[in-house]
């Protein structure tokens, strides 16, 4: 602005009115017209070349002015209308969704009553009918084994691992069955035993105390084992020993005494102790005894079996 006039001293930026004097320089030769003097008492405007595009003559600097209390309307108008943007844009949305609330504290919603159809089956009771089988095995009775041979004094039917006497395990039924009948008399009684070895049912005949075991009784059925056992309340009947002349009644005692090239040991099978007389590994005569102690009684005799460990 003119210090003097208070009127904009150019009107357009450094660039363009060089351009505009450099036209009006060349307007003026051409028209040869020479300036009218100025008729106004302030300070002719500086050449171009007297000051720079960045910068101005100590004469030319504009004054400083008054701070005008109108620059700071702009802000305050700007503020007030973001402020009232705000209050319509979100007080008018609270407004809706507490509305929206309203309405759907008030809304009453009815459900249609739903029936359940429960039916009811009548289910009888299974029934299970067991039927027991029972199946009777038919095995030779004690008197249907004839005598075979010569009879056997009870002085040589010694109780020993291979058999009774010369009656060897692995004899046929017919021939170990009718030796014996011969030497002792008929069996007192005859049947089947399942428990001796699991799996397996072996056919006995007993001669008082003395029991021949089978694997069977058919023809072809061998002699496997035998058991020699007293329940100790009388003398063993047949009189049978090893031997070496241990028998039922003798102590454990006498029993050690006698094996002492063998080896004596002791087992508990379901709550029962047994002696084991073993040569090595190979198990040669085992029975019950009352206890281990010295002085415990010898109740049984038995050969091993094949199921015997």
């Amino acid at each position: 602005m003119c210090p003097n006039c208070s009127k904009p001293w150019i009107d357009v930026s450094v660039k363009d009115a060089a351009a505009a004097g450099t036209v009006a320089a060349a307007a003026a030769a051409t028209s040869k017209r020479t300036p009218e003097p100025a008729t106004d008492a302030s300070p002719p405007p500086p050449a171009l070349d007297d000051t720079g595009e960045f910068s101005f003559d100590d004469w030319t600097l504009p004054p400083e002015r008054n701070p005008s209390k109108a620059k700071w309307f702009i802000p305050l108008a700007l503020v007030a209308a973001v402020a009232a943007l705000w209050v319509f844009v979100f007080a008018d949305s609270d407004l809706s969704s507490t509305d929206q609330s309203v309405v759907a504290a008030d809304t009453t919603t009815t459900v249609a009553p739903t029936t359940t159809r429960i039916e009811t089956t009548t289910t009888s009771p299974a029934t299970t009918t067991t039927t027991s089988t029972t199946t009777t095995i038919v095995y030779p009775s004690a008197d249907s084994w004839p005598a075979v041979g010569e009879p056997i004094p009870t002085t040589e039917l010694g109780l020993k691992a291979s058999g009774i006497g010369p009656i060897s395990i692995g004899t046929p039924i017919t021939d170990a069955a009718g030796s014996l009948v011969a030497s002792l008399g008929p069996a007192d009684g005859a049947g089947i035993d399942g428990d001796l070895c699991p799996g397996s049912e072996w056919y006995w005949l007993d001669w008082g105390d003395l029991r021949g075991l089978f694997d069977g009784y058919e023809d072809d059925s061998l002699f496997i084992a035998y058991r020699y056992e007293t329940d100790g309340e009388s003398e063993p009947e047949p009189t049978l020993e090893t031997l070496s002349g241990i028998r039922l009644g003798d102590t454990v005692e006498m029993l050690q005494n006698t094996y002492t090239s063998y080896t004596v040991s002791f087992e508990v099978l379901e709550g029962r102790d047994y002696f084991r007389l073993a040569d090595g590994g190979e198990l040669l005569l085992w029975g019950p005894v009352t206890g281990t102690e010295p002085q415990e009684i010898i109740q049984g005799i038995y050969s091993p079996d094949p199921c015997q460990t």
